[in-house]
């Protein structure tokens, strides 16, 4: 790599650390801006990512034959799903690591509370070196998409899992830098359409004095710029961001996500795959989710109907999952 481009790749990758170290002031705010916020629309999510009527964290265990004596997890950010594979008896060991070192501390200070024997570190995905044979379980949710270095990632997956060891990935496969296509923002127009127009006002502007919330402020306000210019005071279409506009908030974000599906698809063998949603939901609800009030009996109808289009699309064929559930292991000599 030549001196300039590694350069420009270690500053992007400081600035990806720090963007997602802001992001915890985004998270404790308890606010709602993404689609998997909503507690409605994450329990369905819960729902369709079971494996035999199981959360993977449970139905791990039951494949193992027993808890993992060692299992990783890449872009581990706050360590939350390591922690829920612990309780779950899927792991006696939990490691994994970030390239945010304050969201890594977090996940140290969450294991240290619990006791859960293991450690968190920071470190770059894509240049991580993994010793062979070291893990009975592997999984990385919704991180893997800021990767760059698929294929030296895989193939460090691959050697570092011992025979019966599980990869799993639960993560955004949609369209590289969201550049969403027109079959989706299409059907998000119809939809959007059919909404009344109480639950599609914008968020009001915040006021934010973190450096978290400003950075999401502008990217909001970017994304919500119609052809015109100029924003409409209620949602009635999702906008095709500038890949600029992507790599300005998260320089890695989603840099090569419709790749990963057919990579892993090569490197593993394939135990298990889930259609996850989100192709319409993740662009449908992005800057109007708050006005769903979960005890307002016409929005959770509204929620119901909108997950039920988008799962009989992905099933029948007609629509692909941007979310994918994928459980691998080594593929035989």
């Amino acid at each position: 790599m030549r001196s300039s481009s590694a350069s420009r790749y270690q500053a992007d990758l400081a600035a990806e650390g720090r963007a997602w170290g802001a992001h915890l002031a985004v998270e404790a705010s308890g606010e709602w801006y993404g689609w998997l916020d909503h507690p409605l629309v994450r329990q369905h999510y819960q729902d369709v990512r079971r494996l035999d009527g199981l959360h993977w964290e449970t139905w791990a265990r039951a494949r193992l034959g027993r808890p993992a004596e060692r299992s990783l997890e890449l872009g581990c950010g706050t360590g939350t799903l390591s922690l829920a594979v612990y309780h779950a008896g899927a792991s006696s060991y939990v490691e994994g690591f970030d390239i945010s070192a304050a969201r890594v501390a977090e996940a140290e200070q969450a294991r240290a509370v619990i006791g859960a024997p293991g450690r968190f570190w920071t470190a770059d995905a894509n240049t991580a070196t993994l010793e062979p044979g070291r893990y009975d379980l592997i999984f990385s949710a919704h991180s893997f998409h800021h990767f760059l270095a698929l294929e030296q990632i895989m193939a460090q997956v691959h050697q570092a899992l011992t025979p019966h060891g599980l990869f799993i990935l639960e993560e955004y496969v949609g369209p590289t830098q969201f550049q969403w296509t027109s079959e989706q923002l299409a059907l998000v127009e119809a939809l959007l359409a059919s909404i009344p127009t109480q639950y599609r006002r914008w968020r009001s502007s915040p006021t934010p004095t973190d450096t978290a919330q400003r950075g999401l402020r502008r990217y909001l306000r970017r994304v919500y710029q119609t052809l015109r210019g100029r924003v409409q005071p209620h949602k009635t279409a999702e906008p095709r961001p500038r890949p600029a506009q992507v790599a300005a908030v998260s320089p890695f974000e989603s840099i090569r996500s419709a790749e990963i599906v057919a990579l892993f698809e090569q490197q593993f063998e394939v135990v298990a795959r889930r259609p996850l949603g989100g192709t319409l939901q993740h662009l449908l609800y992005n800057g109007i989710i708050h006005n769903f009030d979960p005890q307002d009996p016409q929005a959770r109808r509204i929620i119901e109907g909108i997950y039920r289009v988008e799962d009989s699309l992905i099933q029948a064929g007609l629509l692909p999952s941007d979310f994918m559930l994928l459980v691998g292991q080594q593929r035989s000599a």
